[in-house]
């Protein structure tokens, strides 16, 4: 047994291992809170932590789309499906764009990655950078701390001509951390021996109001909640203040 990385050595599995969410429903979806938000059809948009780029492929249909992440083994998958499309490595913490962007996304609770509020508030502050005033920035977080299930488990499966795998994970809560160990069965077609790796993500809990402060103090007008994405997992909306309107301004 080994220990790997799902966004380096194993990014080969993650599209399969997800082959179950709706991305194309999901991209509807931030449309039209993008629309409802003044971002009309054609407007430029950046994804951060695009992974494999598949919120992308949809949303390119309405949108001048442009996304980053920190992993090259997960753009190195991504761009065979976004020809001409902007992509490149960043940080979500240290990233900069030569021109602010009509919207800025962070989906499926990347932002949960960052340690604690500290962190967050850096990316806020780097998403208000990258987004014009009037602009519109849309977060899918983790669960809240009240939302967590302490002790959940679930099993995903992939079975295709080449290969099949199976993920299995236990959650459990350590303050406001979510350490979640992942184990992994893979079984390559026409191979007689089947492989264990394990990877272990951590995850923060946000509360809602650490969201809202950290995004207010960027200079963004806050609503959380709406429409979701995935059960449980609120969706924080901002909309860019004029510079020098609010808290956070130097």
């Amino acid at each position: 047994m080994s220990t790997e990385s799902l966004y380096g050595e194993l990014a080969h599995l993650y599209d399969r291992i997800y082959h179950f969410k709706q991305y194309e429903a999901e991209a509807l979806k931030v449309r039209e809170i993008l629309n409802a938000n003044g971002v009309a059809d054609g407007s430029s948009v950046l994804e951060a932590a695009c992974g494999t780029g598949n919120h992308l492929v949809h949303l390119r249909k309405w949108f001048d789309v442009s996304g980053f992440d920190m992993s090259p083994a997960m753009l190195r998958i991504a761009m065979p499906k976004l020809p001409g499309v902007p992509l490149f490595e960043a940080d979500m913490s240290e990233f900069k764009v030569p021109r602010p962007f009509d919207a800025v996304l962070c989906l499926f609770s990347s932002i949960a990655y960052m340690e604690d509020s500290g962190r967050l508030e850096t990316v806020a502050a780097r998403f208000a950078e990258a987004v014009r005033p009037g602009g519109v920035c849309l977060v899918e977080p983790f669960v809240s701390p009240d939302k967590f299930i302490d002790g959940s488990s679930s099993v995903q499966t992939y079975t295709g001509d080449d290969l099949k795998c199976v993920r299995a994970n236990v959650s459990y809560r350590v303050g406001n951390r979510a350490p979640i160990k992942f184990h992994w069965l893979v079984m390559p077609a026409g191979c007689r021996e089947i492989t264990h790796f394990t990877e272990e993500h951590v995850l923060t809990l946000f509360s809602d109001q650490e969201l809202r402060t950290a995004f207010e103090n960027a200079g963004f007008d806050v609503t959380i909640g709406g429409p979701e994405l995935m059960q449980s997992r609120n969706l924080l909306v901002g909309v860019r203040k004029a510079a020098g309107c609010y808290p956070g301004k130097r």
